[in-house]
């Protein structure tokens, strides 16, 4: 196999690890939404005290909360460490490593990785949640378009990156992304061999 069909996967990967975590998203939205209206409805009978009051506008709170950011954190983590992991098995079947114990080394190193560097981001940075597990990803293109020598795969890299930046990392900005990275792998198969970066 050539060097230019191999990044297909690492990109199209990525891009439903994204779509998994809007899908994992909906579905806790769906859920605290249904908490929410459990709460609101079967709460207590009597309507007297201050707690009354308090309890049902914090069901009503939770009713109405169905905004916000894709999860961060563990939710990234899982994700991007399943992509390396996947990633990783990838290319030990395209390219057939010689050296086993080195590629199993360098896989278990980059996973490792990818919660080290999460900490970093938080505790050095001050990043929050749902930056820095973009910022792994786009960490992450970069590495391989560096790896394979392709602008297919740094172009790529910068259009995630500036959805990521632009969107802040929200349900929109996960699905333009994932569509962006599918959108990609679906072309690389198609293009063939790309030129190489110099």
């Amino acid at each position: 196999m050539g060097r230019g069909p191999r990044f297909w996967f690492p990109l199209a990967l990525l891009g439903f690890a994204e779509i998994g975590l809007a899908a994992a998203q909906l579905l806790a939205r769906r859920s605290r939404a249904e908490a929410g209206a459990a709460n609101f409805l079967l709460g207590p009978a009597h309507s007297a005290g201050p707690t009354y009051g308090r309890l049902q506008w914090m069901a009503l709170d939770d009713f109405h909360a169905l905004g916000g950011s894709l999860p961060g954190g563990p939710a990234w983590l899982v994700a991007l460490g399943v992509v390396v992991a996947g990633t990783a098995v990838w290319y030990a079947v395209t390219l057939r490593p010689v050296r086993t114990g080195r590629f199993v080394l360098g896989t278990v190193g980059a996973v490792l990785a990818v919660p080290l560097l999460d900490l970093v981001g938080s505790w050095q940075f001050g990043l929050g949640d749902g930056l820095r597990g973009p910022l792994l990803a786009t960490l992450g293109l970069l590495l391989l378009a560096a790896y394979e020598r392709s602008r297919f795969v740094l172009l790529t890299a910068v259009a995630f990156a500036l959805v990521v930046l632009v969107l802040s990392a929200d349900m929109a900005g996960v699905l333009v992304s994932a569509l962006i990275l599918l959108a990609a792998a679906f072309v690389a198969l198609l293009r063939g061999n790309p030129r190489p970066l110099p």
